[in-house]
């Protein structure tokens, strides 16, 4: 995805401000659409500049909304691993 057509997408996209911001981070991060993100929240909103539950907050709308999906990663030890951040 260009930056103009992500533009335009935030631009109609009904979320707040920090849910526009987190999900172009991420794009950027991930390496456009097609991309993953490996990230803690906590790593996320050091990264971006707001508050961990502000991240989540936002994360769960554009989750709501089908712009991203959310994945829980788990070791073969059955430990937490960070999410895995996808793009629809």
């Amino acid at each position: 995805m260009n930056d103009l057509t992500r533009y335009q997408l935030l631009a109609k996209a009904k979320v707040s401000p920090a849910a526009k911001l987190l999900y172009s981070y991420l794009m950027d991060r991930a390496g456009g659409r097609h991309g993953c993100v490996l990230l803690s929240g906590k790593k996320l909103a050091l990264e971006v500049g707001l508050s961990p539950s502000t991240v989540r907050r936002n994360l769960h709308r554009l989750q709501l909304i089908g712009l991203i999906r959310i994945t829980a990663r788990y070791s073969e030890e059955g430990i937490r691993l960070t999410n895995q951040i996808t793009f629809r």
